[in-house]
């Protein structure tokens, strides 16, 4: 062995012990992305309905309306499947483009941690969403209220610990092939 390889080994292995490591993982970042994704919208229809009184169908009918344009926001209490694939599909995209880039972006921190900075990248979001893309769907400007704060922050703050819980979990044991089991040794 030389002292090349012996120094990638032990570089490595210390990796693979410490809970901080967190190398990107673009199945960590989709996974969490999803995750946080459905979380939000939860939060977002579930808190919209019950506190600011609007139809749960309303917030579909705006994030389809990206895509399909502002017409589809009327009648804005009524369902419509091919709104709703459109919007979920929208949402889930947007979903996954943040949560990779916040995977890209995030340093490796502990779970206390990554909630936090989660949490303000969920704000930073939420300032980027309501007042910089203004100019392309204005029709959310309606929804800036402390309900899109608060679904934002819970965001972020869950796409940091679920990316963060998956990608360490993914990522700690032994990665020595000396150190691994017989059984999954290869010749």
């Amino acid at each position: 062995m030389t002292t090349r390889d012996a120094m990638a080994q032990l570089h490595r292995r210390n990796h693979a012990r410490s809970p901080f490591y967190a190398p990107f993982s673009a199945r960590a970042a989709v996974s969490a992305s999803v995750i946080a994704g459905l979380v939000f919208a939860i939060l977002d229809v579930g808190l919209g309905w019950a506190l600011r009184g609007i139809s749960p169908w309303t917030p579909l009918r705006m994030i389809g309306a990206i895509v399909l344009g502002p017409a589809v926001l009327s009648p804005p209490d009524t369902f419509d499947p091919a709104v709703a694939l459109v919007a979920i599909f929208t949402h889930l995209m947007l979903s996954t483009i943040y949560g990779t880039l916040l995977a890209l972006l995030m340093p490796a921190v502990d779970i206390a941690w990554a909630i936090l900075l989660g949490g303000f990248y969920g704000l930073a979001l939420y300032y980027i969403n309501f007042y910089g893309f203004n100019a392309f769907s204005p029709w959310f400007a309606e929804q800036r209220d402390w309900v899109s704060i608060a679904s934002h922050f819970v965001f972020g703050a869950v796409l940091a610990y679920a990316y963060t819980a998956i990608n360490t979990r993914q990522f700690t044991g032994p990665s020595d092939p000396e150190t691994r089991s017989p059984s999954r040794q290869s010749s």
